[in-house]
């Protein structure tokens, strides 16, 4: 079994200015970890004089929360990307976008989701396609060029 290799990158948005504290309490909730590193989430002023909020680093976008059975940790739960993202939203003062791409020993098919939060509470998810329609076909002439039915070779 291969190993996501994977990195993640995010637009420099601002933030309330007062939110700071808050910000990273939240991020504090929840574990950004991956196969090597885990994500940095930075809150800071930049050269401008704006609090900013920025995530990066060599792993998935994915937070996880950690499980703790008489104070250890024992396993992560996972998923809470969305949940994540909302809890921050009302602290932005505008859209902020995060991308992650990624592979498996460079095989098809490649991992890349970008997630957008914006100030509202809006969270949007988007990634490949890896079964894409033909435009201008029809759903049978679809199934029959399915890619993990008849297109490339096994790995």
């Amino acid at each position: 079994m291969a190993t996501l290799q994977a990195t993640t990158s995010s637009t420099w948005s601002r933030v309330d200015p007062n939110a700071e504290d808050q910000i990273e309490a939240i991020a504090e909730e929840y574990d950004f970890w991956g196969a090597f590193d885990e994500l940095n989430i930075d809150v800071k002023e930049n050269s401008d004089g704006d609090t900013i909020i920025s995530i990066h680093g060599y792993a998935s976008f994915d937070p996880s929360k950690p499980i703790y059975e008489d104070g250890e940790r024992v396993d992560r739960e996972y998923g809470h990307a969305e949940e994540f993202l909302e809890r921050i939203a009302p602290h932005l003062e505008e859209r902020f976008v995060i991308e992650t791409i990624g592979h498996e020993k460079a095989r098809f098919p490649l991992l890349a989701g970008q997630w957008s939060v914006w100030p509202d509470g809006t969270v949007q998810y988007d990634s490949f396609d890896h079964s894409p329609k033909k435009p201008g076909s029809s759903e049978q002439d679809n199934q029959s060029e399915d890619v993990v039915g008849s297109e490339g070779v096994a790995q």
